[in-house]
């Protein structure tokens, strides 16, 4: 982590405990020889980070060490015995998700909402982001600040969770409206140009992946009515992989290949590898590398077990990420829109077939990677997801599930769902904290537990783990009052054993 070792900096910021949203906008920032950048593209520019982490250390911190809890990666070192997989992260890195967003996304928010007025596309750009990066802050502690901050200060009022997310439907909607509109009215112009690093300023493709994030958003927290709004939006979601919101990490490199292949520190979970390897699944080539020939008789791909305390034997033998210096990095595909639309139909919020939904998600998925065969493996009616074997036996996991990929007509109604999330789960790699998200709602798919449980109590269930984070420490000294409110809307103690509303108990 090079090595995980720099603290994150906090904005130093007076204690405010009064419930009531009590701003100073007029105080803020406003040091008189301080540097001013009135350009809203420069200041908008920084904000796209936490959309998806690009800088190697932000990245590790949030989306590969978190994200190990959705079933992609395992953690190929210790760091002083402490982390997210074992159920034990120390209180710098819990508060770190938190910090970085909020760190991130407000202070420059509140600069061009007063060089904008509130109004026009820069500041609709700016609410976006904001809202699209607080989907992930939400789905990591539950309540938040939302609608209290109203000048950068992370010392005030936490709405509910359930509220955080109406707001952000709300900003989505707002901004993907005023976006749509300006392009009508100048098509062909990009005021961002080179500095969005995700659609080089095409606000059209910036509206359709607003109300994307709001079909998402919207199926976590299950609200029809945004869905089916969302979907039939006039400005549309993102559907084809022409589409797709991917950063491009640009000269940092793409810190899964830093952590994986530089570092050594992340490697491919036995979760992800079983299922691409008892599904024949061509998307394993493009993933990861094979298993050392001393290793082969284990098969052609072998994972590593999450969450180990000490570290097994056989890391020279295992497979290792692919990824390169130069990829880029998934924020929302087309695929996981076909996986929500089938699951939408699979509830009867839409018309329309499931199970059609369902095979164009694997289809885009398939093109999306640039591999073929996706008819075969959609009508593939045995195969299921491998066991883990390796040399050590205490490693190795029997998985349970048989969930077929052909749609068998005469199911359940249960076992469609666990279809659907399991591919759109094989599908959104390496989304680590949105398969954590489907994970805690769904209880699919299937993961090998952690190996190690060093919770010293708290995770009582070690196949459901994680259910949240813990908040930000210095929550409950700055914002004291507040954070006990806080915990009485979570329903629950601050500890990751606590469900989300949205959580399947």
């Amino acid at each position: 982590m090079n090595k995980i070792i720099n603290k994150t900096v906090l904005i130093a910021l007076a204690v405010v405990t009064a419930s009531s949203c009590i701003g100073k906008f007029e105080e803020y920032n406003t040091e008189p020889y301080a540097l001013r950048v009135e350009d809203p593209s420069v200041l908008i520019a920084p904000m796209f980070e936490p959309l998806m982490y690009a800088q190697q250390n932000s990245s590790q911190y949030v989306d590969q060490m978190v994200g190990t809890l959705g079933g992609y990666f395992a953690l190929n070192s210790r760091w002083s015995g402490q982390n997210f997989d074992t159920f034990n992260p120390s209180d710098e890195w819990s508060a770190i998700p938190y910090n970085k967003a909020f760190n991130t996304i407000y202070a420059n928010y509140f600069k061009i909402e007063k060089i904008t007025e509130g109004r026009g596309h820069y500041y609709a750009m700016a609410k976006l982001i904001k809202a699209a990066s607080m989907v992930r802050v939400v789905d990591l502690y539950g309540p938040i600040p939302y609608s209290c901050v109203q000048d950068g200060d992370m010392t005030v009022a936490y709405d509910s969770a359930e509220d955080v997310y109406k707001h952000i439907i709300d900003d989505l909607k707002s901004s993907a409206e005023v976006l749509s509109d300006f392009v009508a009215s100048a098509p062909g112009y990009k005021p961002l140009g080179s500095s969005d690093p995700i659609y080089g300023g095409d606000y059209s493709l910036w509206a359709k992946f607003a109300e994307s994030i709001i079909m998402r958003v919207a199926m976590r927290t299950g609200n029809k009515e945004a869905f089916v709004d969302a979907m039939n939006s006039p400005i549309g979601y993102i559907q084809s992989n022409s589409e797709n919101a991917m950063r491009d990490p640009k000269s940092m490199g793409n810190p899964y290949n830093i952590a994986g292949s530089i570092w050594n520190e992340l490697r491919p979970s036995s979760s992800i590898v079983s299922y691409t390897v008892g599904y024949n699944d061509p998307r394993a080539d493009k993933w990861f590398t094979p298993a050392s020939a001393t290793w082969s008789k284990y098969g052609k791909y072998v994972g590593l077990r999450r969450g180990n305390e000490i570290l097994p034997a056989g890391d020279g033998y295992r497979s290792k990420l692919t990824f390169n210096h130069e990829d880029l990095l998934p924020v929302f595909v087309a695929a996981e829109s076909q996986f929500l639309l089938a699951e939408a139909a699979l509830k009867g919020w839409i018309q329309g077939d499931a199970r059609t939904y369902y095979e164009e998600g694997v289809k885009r998925s398939f093109e999306q990677w640039g591999v073929s065969g996706a008819d075969a493996y959609l009508a593939d009616e045995t195969s299921v997801p491998g066991d883990h074997k390796e040399a050590l036996a205490s490693q190795n996991y029997d998985r349970k599930t048989e969930v077929k990929i052909a749609w068998d007509a005469e199911s359940t109604p249960e076992k469609h769902l666990e279809q659907i999330i399991t591919q759109k789960w094989i599908a959104n790699y390496p989304l680590g904290l949105e398969a954590w998200a489907d994970y805690r709602r769904t209880g699919y798919p299937e993961l090998a537990p952690s190996v190690s449980n060093l919770s010293s109590g708290v995770i009582s269930d070690v196949v459901r783990g994680a259910r949240r984070v813990r908040y930000p420490y210095q929550e409950k000294d700055l914002n004291s009052e507040n954070y006990q409110k806080a915990l009485s809307l979570l329903g629950g103690s601050d500890n990751e054993a606590t469900d989300l509303f949205w959580a399947k108990k």
